[in-house]
């Protein structure tokens, strides 16, 4: 009698284990409720890959959050997030090797832009908000090498990237010395003409000592003009922060 006692609690606790991962909130990454005053906007859907599989739930979480930011900034404008975040995994890439997913969730705006500069039109304030955008989920303290920023003219270039430069300087980021990376360009033979390639942009930074490498665009014209910013971590190649901001 005690043995079937036994087992029926166990197999209870089993099913109430279940219960509990399989119920929707407990699914949801970045709720929306963490966020009681921000707007929806509307929902985004995407596919995606990584390396990881969905036991990781974590690296899952983050690679389609990254993901779903980067779909969600080439339709919605200003200061956004992705909240109520869920995904379902689609299967094996055998050819890439890699995890194919479906995620999903809800663009919200926050109504104001939390740096007082974003809110400025034009370039000034296209850069303020892809800044605050690229590094929302990258520590303070990274070190971080702004190693290509391709616009039209020099003049352009410069602007952008001595305004990334301060921004993330005063947010708390130590910027390695541009100087100092043309320097490594020069003696490594790097081609760095037009956009910079990921393998190429990773290879500086490694040997630069940074941890983040920066790699920006200015693309489009009139009112369709861009600013795109993508972060890529040093060690592992991956995309952890993007951006693009009408200008």
């Amino acid at each position: 009698m005690k043995d079937f006692f036994c087992r029926i609690g166990f197999v209870f606790l089993i099913g109430l284990f279940f219960s509990c991962e399989s119920s929707p909130d407990s699914r949801l990454y970045r709720p929306l409720s963490d966020l009681p005053d921000a707007n929806v906007l509307g929902n985004i859907q995407i596919k995606f890959e990584t390396i990881h599989s969905e036991y990781l739930k974590e690296k899952v979480n983050e690679a389609a959050y990254i993901n779903l930011m980067e779909a969600a900034n080439n339709e919605y404008q200003g200061s956004i997030d992705v909240r109520d975040i869920t995904w379902v995994h689609i299967g094996w890439n055998s050819v890439k090797h890699t995890n194919e997913f479906s995620a999903g969730g809800k663009v919200v705006s926050f109504g104001e832009y939390s740096n007082p500069n974003a809110a400025a039109r034009g370039i000034e304030g296209a850069v303020a908000r892809a800044a605050e955008q690229t590094l929302k989920n990258i520590p303070r303290g990274s070190r971080i090498a702004i190693v290509s920023i391709t616009t039209p003219d020099k003049n352009t270039t410069d602007y952008v990237a001595g305004e990334l430069e301060k921004i993330w300087v005063d947010s708390g980021y130590a910027i390695i010395d541009r100087n100092q990376l043309d320097k490594i360009i020069e003696e490594q033979n790097f081609q760095t003409r037009g956009e910079v390639d990921d393998e190429t942009a990773v290879s500086i930074g490694k040997i630069a000592g940074a941890n983040i490498i920066v790699t920006g665009t200015v693309d489009g014209a009139d009112d369709l003009r861009r600013l795109r910013l993508r972060a890529l971590d040093v060690q592992t190649a991956q995309v952890i922060g993007v951006a693009s901001e009408r200008m």
